[in-house]
């Protein structure tokens, strides 16, 4: 299992520390180091890079029903497109790093089950290890 507990509470910052930030140093935890990219200036014109990018960074989509530990939930918060990322802990929870907010753990409620557009696991398989 991943000791994530280091990447709460951390500051948002866009482009620094955002939600794929924290995507990306959760799996740097476990020794994945995933490429970051430039953010668009404005997320309401365009498209959504993880799910255009995401078989090229080393994932492929799985059905919500069958998420694990560690597979990365894409979506749609108050953007025309899926725009956020969090990753599933388990226990029905999110990590994530929401805007303007501190990086956090929460439960993987109503309001974020309606709003993901799309499941990613990583190519290797079980990353709960």
């Amino acid at each position: 299992m991943v000791n994530y507990q280091s990447l709460t509470g951390k500051e948002f910052v866009y482009g620094t520390q955002d939600c794929f930030t924290l995507v990306c140093d959760y799996y740097k935890l476990m020794g994945v180091l995933l490429p970051d990219f430039e953010r668009p200036d404005d997320l309401e014109t365009t498209s959504s890079i993880f799910l255009e990018q995401a078989e090229a960074y080393g994932f492929y989509e799985i059905d919500m029903a069958e998420r694990r530990i560690g597979d990365v939930l894409i979506m749609r918060l108050m953007t025309r497109t899926p725009m956020h990322a969090a990753i599933y802990v388990g226990a029905d929870k999110i990590l994530h790093q929401r805007f303007n907010s501190l990086s956090a753990i929460e439960p993987f409620g109503r309001y974020y089950r309606q709003s993901v557009a799309a499941v990613y696991r990583y190519a290797t398989g079980d990353v709960s290890r």
